[in-house]
Parts: C-alpha cells; structure tokens; sequence
C-alpha cells in the first residue's frame, strides 16, 4: 500500500505522547521525526498500536517534553503534518501548570482599557479592534505570559470600541469574540467594551448590595419569559417582547384586567425566575420577531440577549434595559433569580472556548468525542480549572453588576459538586440571601456518579435547592403521555399513597432525598414538557374540562402547601395551554404567548391562587419546618394531613392558627371524614375561600378537591 494513500493527523495527548491517527495501516513503518519551529528534529519510535473505529492509532512517545510556546510537525518519506494540540490540555498536569485566576476580558479606565485571554496552546494572538466613531479596524499584538495569558492595553478612552481576538492555533488562524464579552454587537458579532457605570439606569446605585434574608421556605418563586410575558396583542404592553415591558406598570387588557408587572404585584409571590437572558444564539437580533427561542443556546455569558432590546445595534441599551427591569422588579418588592446555563454552549465549533483552546473547556469520550449528556451536543467540564473559573467570575458579575438574587442552574447535574460549593460559597459571602437552586438530572457525561451536582448529591450541596421529581410524578404523574398517573388522576396504587407524606414532608430526613424541606423545589409545571392542563387534556380526553381543572386545582394545593419551596410556571394559575405542544422551545409566539383574555376567562381561578399563597405567607404554621405534620387515616381515596406548631410557639392572636388540616380527594365521590373534638373552622373548601366554623364532628370532602381546617 502506498503510503501517499494514507491520510494522517496528528495529536499531542500528553507532555510527552504523540497520537497519529491513521484512515489505514502502514504497510511498512516510515521513518518519523517530531520537528519544532527552530528547525530542530528528533526522531520518534511507535511504542503501540490500536484499532479504534475502523482507524489506526499509533501512540509516540517523544525524547523531550513538549513545549507549548512552540509550533510543531510531523515528517516522515518527504511529507510534513501539523502537530494538532490533543487531549494533553485534559490532564492534571495541564490544568496544574496553567491555570491563572488573573481578571479576564476587556477591563475598561478612562485613561486605557487592558485585554487579557488566556490560550496557552495559541502560538500568537492579535487583538483587532475598531474604535467608536472608526470605520477602521486595527491589530495589536498580544504578549504572553507563563500561564498563557495574552495582555495589550489600548492607550485612551476606549469605552464602545468593538474587538475581536485573532489567534494562532493548530497552525490556522481563527477570529474570535471575548469569552468574557461584557456587551456584543447585534448578533453577538464583535465584542464591545463598555463602561459599565455609563449603562445605569436612573436611581441605579452600584455601591449598594441588594440582599434579602427571607428563607427559602417563606419563598414562592413564578417562572417567566421576557418574551412571552409582554408578546400577546391584548396585554396593554407597548413594548412587546421586551425587558421594558416588564416595567410598564398600570397596563391592562381591553376590559380592564391587570397585566404584566401589575398582574405579578397582586399575585403574593416573592421571587420571579426569568429564563436565560444572557445572549443566545437562535434569535435573530435584527428581526426578533421572525424566530423565537426560550434562550437555553447560549453564546455570549455575561452579555445580555439583544432580541429582548428596544435596540440590539446598541450595545449600551441591552445593558441599561435589562438592569432597568431588575430595578423594577426588585423596587416593587421581588427578588430576581436568573436562570443561567453553563452546561453546554449553542454550538462547539463556534464557540470561544473552543476556538482558544480547543477541547480543554468539554467533555470527551475515549475516542475524543465530544459527549452529549445534555443532548445538545457538548457538555461543558466544570471541574477544570478555567472552567469552574469562568462559572465564578460569570455568577459574581451577574450578582455585583445587576445585582441579581438568585441562580436557577440549567441541567446541574452536568456539573460537579465541587464547583457548586465554591460557588456558593462565594455568592453567599456576597449576599447570604442569595437562592440557589438547580436542576439535578443525573445524565450520562464523563463524570463519576459521585462527583455530579445531581439529586443523589443533594446532602452534599445544603445550600443548593433542587427541582423535586419525585414530587412531581407523585403529584401529577410521568411528565411522558404513557406514564404512569399521580394521585390527581385518581391513581390509588398503595406507592402512590406511601409517597404523598414524603410529598408533604418536601422529601426531608435522614433517609430521604434532602437534608430539610429548603432542597425541594415543589412542582407540577414549568416551561419544559406539556402544561399540566394539556397533559391532563391528553390523560383525559372524555372528562369535561371542568372536572379536569378540579385535578389540577388539586396539584396546585400540594404545590402551595406542601413543605419545601413552591415553583410555579407562569399562567399555570390560569391553566395555561400550549395548545398540545410538548415542546415548545422555538415554537412561535400564538403557542407560547402569555394569553391575558384567558386570565380574565379565569380570573376567580387566579383570585384562588392568590389566597392560597396569603394563607401559606400569613401562617407560620406552613413555612415553620419545626410544626408537626401527622399523616391522618382517611377512607380510600382521601388524604389527609394535620400540621401543628410546637406546643411552645402556640400563638394567641385570632389571626393565627396553631392547628391546621389539610385534606385531598382524588375520587368523583364526595368522602366523609370524622374529627375529633378540637373546634375546627372550615377556610378553603372546593376551591373557594368561605371561612365558616363547623357544628358537626364529621366532615364532607367534596369530589376532587382539595379543604382546609384549621383551629385556633
């Protein structure tokens, strides 16, 4: 076989091995030399031989270390192959040597501004930029250092000047934006510096710390997106689609109804939870309303989305918009939690992090595949150093700069453990009250089982709160169509009863899944899968609607009352529908749209779920984890609970209550219960608050409804 006829490439996999990937053998072992940029030559020997997936690997081992600073090749029978950088920036040793906790980006003074990326597999970066008022672009040559940062200062006010880095690896250049980009171009094209104090809005006081003690238990957190809180033609929003929309007050519907900010003001809630609005990749910023996308492609990490912008051309009004709707939340009495996603990127190949250093920042199979456990086509490697480095510097500046309260992580369990605590750790020495909480999937990335922030990790990370699935498919069953039922759906299977006290306890102990009620985040519905009330359309397609609102008004109760944090997806209070859309992540808006008429439709329904989160705040008796919760013996199909707070905190006032029952009927039937003597009061009865004092010793559960009893 000629050897003309085999293709080859190159890799350093380590500080002294080579690997050649061959398309087919080598009939007879050529002659094989590793050459530096010098000029200087050594030769290489084969010490082994693999089959991998129909190619041929031959591992080399060379005389000296390699040298990072320097290009090499391969030559053998008068060809030359580049020496590509391989897996040796995934080992210990490369992490080690390399890894620098100097502040990256573009750090902005009015006198200069400073440019530091860290590649220590580039032979050369150039930063091109082009100045504010320019129609030139520039180059400036980059130096490094021994850890592979690569620093120039600009003389000046740079402040709007759109850069990019041009660097040198694998022997071809590439042009990239900053990973550290403060604001973008439209699009996410060019890096811009900025500086910062410039983008406040009025009143926007950066030397005070927004922190906020309320436990987690005293906590209900309404999930929302820009885009499909302000979109819909009948939300008196004048600007759609946007951050500002979120900061118009006074809007209404046609007939009256509130909307928007005002509609979240009379809701009792206490945290909003906005989905990704850091950029993303699946929008197009110059005409947003062509696409939609609920955000989780990020792109740019610490830069704000432009589609959600009055104008993603300026760099400045991304920043200012977004701040100005925190503000507003915040002044209106809510704590602000971002829903961030440094799991994976939009796309490998075009990432920053790839580009600088290729293959350092994901995971990889043996054979030097990306994994996909996210299923999005890359997962991200928390536990290298300047991986867990940008996820902490990201999370600071998110919290000092817009002085966020809060982190909802994206699929945590692609993470590891050891990054969360440092990271909370860290966010908590700068606002104690900070809420953190995740989604603790155990998913299939190159990570031992142990070291994944995941559910099963949960006593391990107690500052952590996790989105509860088990709460979840107990209450209202699988999120699959052909799943199992939950107790709503009048599943009466012994497990499913056992459950519901774990359920109601928010899955705390020793031997259960959460060190205390704070770690579960109580849910039925959130933007992912079917609403509950299209699941429940599908699981029942023969019961009037009527009847399957009752089982949903039935999950709401365990959500609301159960120990543990409350999480509420917007709209569920008004049975939002995405028509039977499973998932609607780019969907157009008719499907994802906030719907404000059907809020009017159901307005005694939304009336229901505002009483139901004033009881829960007004009464200690839910959000104390030391009151006494006690399983009650019913007839089958029924549930109950009585709740109690320690003999030592009864408290006296009439509007407070020592005692409190909470009963479940998952039946068609009505159900009759005995009590005992205590003088019990009747406040939530068929999903209507009519507070009434009981005559009898027995009690009348109507049909699929949720009641609640309490005593003074």
């Amino acid at each position: 076989m000629s050897i003309d006829s085999i293709s080859l490439v190159a890799y350093i996999d380590d500080f002294s091995m080579i690997t050649i990937v061959a398309n087919k053998p080598f009939s007879i072992i050529p002659s094989l030399s590793l050459v530096d940029d010098k000029g200087t030559a050594q030769p290489l020997t084969i010490d082994k031989q693999e089959h991998y997936h129909e190619q041929i690997i031959y591992k080399c081992k060379t005389s000296t270390p390699f040298d990072l600073f320097k290009e090499y090749w391969i030559t053998y029978n008068d060809r030359r192959i580049p020496l590509m950088v391989g897996s040796i920036v995934r080992t210990e040793k490369f992490d080690t040597l390399f890894y620098d906790d100097s502040v990256l980006g573009a750090t902005f003074t009015p006198e200069f501004t400073t440019f530091k990326v860290w590649s220590p597999v580039a032979y050369e970066i150039r930063l091109k930029y082009k100045p504010a008022h320019s129609n030139s672009y520039f180059e400036q040559k980059m130096d490094r250092n021994e850890k592979g940062l690569w620093q120039t200062t600009l003389e000046g006010n740079h402040h709007l000047t759109e850069y990019t880095y041009l660097a040198k690896v694998n022997h071809e250049w590439v042009e990239t934006t900053d990973p550290y980009s403060r604001s973008v171009t439209i699009n996410g094209e060019k890096s811009v510096v900025v500086h910062l104090p410039e983008t406040d809005p009025a009143d926007w006081n950066r030397s005070e710390k927004k922190i906020n003690l309320r436990s987690k238990t005293n906590s209900v957190i309404y999930e929302v997106h820009v885009r499909d809180f302000t979109i819909h033609s009948d939300s008196g929003i004048k600007n759609k689609g946007k951050y500002l929309g979120l900061t118009e007050l006074q809007t209404t519907t046609s007939k009256g109804y509130p909307t928007g900010l005002d509609y979240l003001k009379s809701l009792g809630i206490s945290h909003v939870q906005l989905m990704p609005v850091a950029d993303f990749g699946s929008v197009d910023e110059t005409n947003p309303e062509k696409e939609y996308n609920w955000g989780y492609d990020p792109v740019h990490f610490l830069a704000p989305e432009g589609s959600y912008s009055t104008n993603p051309h300026d760099p400045v009004c991304r920043i200012t918009e977004l701040k100005m709707l925190i503000q507003s939340l915040q002044n209106n009495g809510f704590s602000v939690i971002l829903d961030v996603v440094f799991n994976h990127v939009y796309k490998l190949e075009e990432s920053s992090f790839e580009k600088l250093v290729p293959g350092y920042y994901f995971r990889y199979d043996d054979g030097g595949k990306p994994v996909n456990g996210t299923g999005v086509g890359n997962d991200t490697a928390s536990e290298r150093k300047m991986m867990r480095k940008f996820i902490l510097d990201a999370l600071t500046y998110w919290m000092n700069e817009y002085k966020v309260d809060g982190f909802r992580f994206d699929l945590m369990g692609i993470h590891d453990v050891e990054t969360m605590n440092i990271a909370a750790k860290k966010l908590k020495s700068l606002n104690p009250g900070v809420f953190l909480l995740g989604e603790g999937w155990d998913l299939n990335t190159y990570l031992e089982p142990e070291k994944k922030a995941s559910l099963s990790s949960a006593k391990k990370m107690p500052d952590y709160s996790f989105f509860n699935d088990a709460f979840r498919d107990h209450v209202k069953g699988s999120i699959f169509v052909e799943g199992h039922r939950g107790f709503i759906n009048g599943n009466q299977e012994d497990r499913i009863k056992h459950q519901m006290a774990h359920v109601m306890r928010g899955y705390a102990g020793n031997h259960d899944k959460f060190l205390n009620a704070e770690q579960s985040i109580n849910y039925t519905e959130c933007h992912d899968n079917h609403t509950l009330y299209d699941l429940l359309a599908i699981r029942h397609p023969h019961e009037s609607e009527s009847i399957r609102r009752k089982r949903q008004q039935l999950a709401l109760a365990f959500t609301i009352f159960a120990r543990g944090v409350p999480f509420i997806h917007a709209g569920q209070e008004f049975f939002r529908t995405k028509h039977g859309a499973e998932n609607s992540y780019n969907l157009p808006d008719k499907i994802n749209a906030i719907n404000w008429n059907r809020c009017e439709l159901y307005h005694n329904d939304v009336a229901y779920f505002r009483q139901l989160i004033k009881i829960r705040k007004e009464q200690a008796v839910f959000s104390d984890n030391r009151s006494e919760l006690i399983e009650w013996k019913l007839p089958d199909g029924a549930i109950g609970f009585k709740l109690q707070l320690p003999l030592t905190d009864k408290i006296s006032k009439d509007s407070h209550w020592n005692k409190v029952v909470l009963l479940f009927n998952q039946t068609l039937q009505p159900i009759s219960i005995p009590l005992n003597q205590d003088s019990w009061s009747v406040v939530i009865e068929d999903e209507v608050h009519n507070e009434r004092v009981l005559s009898s010793n027995w009690y009348t559960l109507h049909p699929l409804s949720f009641s609640m009893l309490y005593s003074i």
